[in-house]
């Protein structure tokens, strides 16, 4: 798949989608599922390169030259970027909403955050680490 399309992206049916917090927890899981895996780290170890963009041939040349088990170790400091690029977005973007009177919202309600205490970088966190939602009688909101 072509990591910048975003045609096969999981669409959670807007339908199944009521509340505020159905909506948040659907973002949160979207990037956890999904958004994270559509990085280059798996090509590295699957097809012995970086991308097909002609950009990137020397990226693609320097992996080819590496045995197996370096491949992977590439493979994996590449995911630990992407997790990581996507948690500094996610800890910006809750500074924006807990400090400077930025919202999210869904269907004109406010959408929660932070149910892991920890912003929506810990909410991910937790999540790829595999927390459990709260249940409904302990949502945040």
């Amino acid at each position: 798949m072509d990591s910048t399309s975003t045609e096969s992206f999981f669409c959670p049916n807007m339908s199944e989608l009521t509340t505020p917090i159905d909506a948040y927890k659907a973002i949160i899981d979207q990037l956890v599922d999904e958004v994270r895996g559509f990085g280059h780290a798996g090509h590295v170890v699957e097809h012995s390169l970086f991308s097909k963009a002609p950009a990137h041939r020397r990226f693609n040349e320097f992996i080819q030259t590496l045995p197996p088990e370096n491949r992977t170790l590439l493979s994996e400091m590449i995911q630990e970027e992407r997790d990581g690029a996507i948690h500094d977005v996610l800890a910006a973007l809750t500074w924006w909403l807990t400090s400077q009177d930025v919202g999210l919202t869904f269907r004109g309600e406010a959408m929660p955050i932070e149910f892991s205490g920890m912003g929506l970088h810990g909410d991910y966190v937790g999540r790829r680490d595999g927390w459990d939602w709260p249940t409904d009688g302990q949502d945040q909101g």
